[in-house]
C-alpha cells in the first residue's frame, strides 16, 4: 500500500520534540504527508470558576493568563516541528505534496476524543508509547479506536528501518489482519523472520501453520525464516528478547484491545512490551 497519509497525535509529556522526531522519520522513510496534531482544553471549560470570583475579575484574568500559556505552549511546539522539518529535508504543507510533507496543527478540546475522531482521517495512525507502558486515553484511541493501521514507536526514535522485520505469529484474527497490512512492506524487507509459540504442552498444530504460513508467503515472493519459541511468565518479554536478539528494525505484530486493555501477540498483555520495547510495532 502506497500511503498518502499519516496522522500523528502529538499528546502532552516533556519530549515531545523526541516524539515528534520520530513521527517526521517515518514520513520520511514513506516519502508521505504526516498531519500532527496537538490538542488543548479550553481554560474556560475546565475553570469554570466565574462564579465564585468575585465580580468575575480575577476570573477574567486568571483567563487571560491560562490562554496566554497555551499560545505559548503551542508556538514553542510550533517551532520544534519547524526546526525538525529543516533538519529532516520535510516540505511544511497543510496538504501532501507528492513527497515527504507535514503539517503541525493544534485544536481545542479534549484529547482522547479529538484523537479518535481525527485518526478515522488517515491511512495509517503512528502512537508513541504511552509512559511507563500503561495505555492512556489517548494511545486507545490511536491505536483500538481509529480502526487504522498503526505504527507504535518507541518515545526516543532516532532511526526508522523496514529493512528487518520479525513477524510476531499465532494465527488469531488480529494477527491475520495484521500480516495481510503487512505484506508490501514484508515483500521489500531484506529480511523478514516469522516466530510463533506453542500454547500448550501437545499443541502439534503449530509446526502445521507454520508450513501454511510459509506457503502464503511465498505466493508473495517472501522467503521468509521461522522459529518457535518459548514465552515467559512475563507476557510480551519473549517477543522483546527475540526482537532484540536478532536486530530487528519493525515487528509485526496482531493486537486485541477492549475497555482499554491492550495485547500485543506474541504473550498477552503489552504493559512490559511498551514500557522496554525500542523497536517499533507495526500492528
Amino acid at each position: 500500500m502506497q500511503y498518502k497519509k499519516l496522522f500523528f497525535p502529538v499528546g502532552a509529556g516533556d519530549d515531545v520534540k523526541e516524539r515528534m522526531y520520530g513521527a517526521l522519520l517515518i514520513a520520511k522513510h514513506f516519502d508521505t504527508y504526516v498531519e500532527i496534531l496537538a490538542s488543548q482544553l479550553d481554560p474556560s471549560v475546565v475553570y469554570n470558576m466565574k462564579m465564585a470570583l468575585r465580580g468575575g475579575v480575577l476570573y477574567e484574568e486568571f483567563l487571560k493568563a491560562a490562554h496566554n500559556e497555551l499560545k505559548m505552549e503551542h508556538n514553542q511546539n510550533e517551532e520544534i516541528f519547524k526546526k525538525l522539518c529543516v533538519e529532516l529535508d520535510i516540505e511544511i504543507s497543510d496538504k501532501p505534496t507528492g513527497r515527504a510533507s507535514a503539517n503541525f496543527i493544534t485544536k481545542s478540546g479534549k484529547r482522547s476524543v479529538l484523537v479518535e475522531q481525527e485518526s478515522k482521517f488517515c491511512d495509517m495512525v503512528i502512537a508513541a508509547v504511552p509512559l511507563d507502558g500503561k495505555i492512556t486515553g489517548t494511545f486507545e484511541a490511536a491505536v483500538l479506536k481509529s480502526g487504522k493501521t498503526a505504527i507504535t514507536i518507541p518515545r526516543n526514535l532516532k532511526k526508522f528501518s523496514t529493512d528487518n522485520i520479525l513477524v510476531s505469529w499465532n494465527g488469531s484474527i488480529q494477527n491475520s489482519r495484521a500480516l495481510s497490512s503487512s505484506i508490501e512492506l514484508l515483500k521489500k524487507a531484506k529480511r523478514v523472520h516469522c516466530i510463533t509459540c506453542r500454547t500448550s504442552l501437545n499443541d502439534e498444530s503449530v509446526e502445521e501453520n507454520l508450513k501454511k504460513l510459509e506457503k502464503y508467503l511465498d505466493i508473495h515472493d517472501i522467503k521468509a525464516t521461522f522459529e518457535i519459541v518459548t514465552t515467559t511468565a512475563v507476557p510480551g518479554e519473549a517477543l522483546l528478547k527475540s526482537a532484540k536478539d536478532g536486530n530487528f528494525d519493525l515487528i509485526v505484530a496482531g493486537r486485541h484491545g477492549e475497555n482499554g486493555f491492550l495485547e500485543i501477540f506474541l504473550g498477552g498483555t503489552s504493559r512490559y512490551f511498551l514500557k522496554n520495547t525500542t523497536i517499533p510495532v507495526f500492528m
